[in-house]
């Protein structure tokens, strides 16, 4: 009869190779998932000069509206070569400070509250220069359109458009 051994491995090893095996797969899930950038410093994203605009997801972390936001839709579009370029992010009222477009630093729930954020998610885009540009789209208002409603805040915050009625 014969008997197979099963060699030993050094311990060192079977833990460096876990630890590949882990971050491996939470690098994948991350980006399976779709998640969002937070936004910590918008004027850094106004002032990279590559003329781009930005939109921000207004979220906090107890709304499930939020991340079907963020997952079905945001995060999507942040990946796709459309969008290459345009600034997608979120910022999350009950976190951490944010700096805004005009350098003034403070927490993101003052910062939602000078934009005029009263639910979330609300969704505002920006131009190239840290400008509010179109109406705010609040909430989740027809599940179907919600990506082209995005869309359009985009292109109006690329072309510089100033029309409330977007």
């Amino acid at each position: 009869m014969t008997i197979h051994q099963i060699p030993k491995r050094n311990p060192v090893t079977a833990l460096l190779g876990s630890a590949i095996v882990l971050a491996g797969l939470l690098l994948t899930t991350s980006a399976a998932a779709g998640g969002l950038e937070r936004a910590t410093d918008l004027r850094a994203l106004a002032g990279n000069g590559d003329g781009q605009p930005t939109v921000i997801m207004f979220a906090s972390s107890s709304c499930p509206y939020c991340d079907r936001a963020e997952q079905r839709h945001l995060g999507p579009m942040a990946g796709d070569p459309a969008f290459a370029g345009v600034n997608i992010r979120k910022v999350m009222l009950d976190r951490e400070d944010v700096r805004d477009f005009d350098g003034d630093t403070m927490p993101g729930s003052i910062l939602g509250r000078n934009y005029g954020v009263r639910v979330v998610p609300t969704i505002m885009a920006f131009d190239a220069d840290g400008e509010p540009v179109g109406r705010p789209l609040v909430g989740i208002p027809n599940e179907e359109l919600y990506r082209s409603q995005i869309r359009v805040r985009i292109e109006a915050a690329r072309n510089g458009a100033r029309d409330p009625s977007s």
